[in-house]
């Protein structure tokens, strides 16, 4: 899983097709950002929107669930690997 390419769909940089499925490298629009990974296998990537300036903070689980915060609003989707 390319964690920037889950990051620009949570700041809405990276377009979702119809059938959910995203397509590109978004490393370089996205900017730096944090990873780190618990002892339970949970994801947090932290950082700034390189547009808006917003603080994000991400949490991905091991299932590909995704929760967090881009500024004040809230983000939940799922993701997994393309077959």
């Amino acid at each position: 899983m390319l964690m920037s390419t889950v990051v620009a769909v949570a700041l809405g940089m990276a377009p979702v097709k119809q059938d959910g499925t995203v397509t590109g490298d978004y490393s370089k629009i996205v900017g730096r950002f944090s990873q780190t990974i618990d002892k339970r296998g949970m994801t947090r990537l932290s950082g700034f929107h390189r547009v808006t300036g917003a603080p994000f903070e991400i949490t991905i689980d091991k299932d590909g669930n995704v929760e967090g915060t881009v500024g004040e609003l809230m983000i939940a989707f799922q993701v997994r690997q393309a077959a």
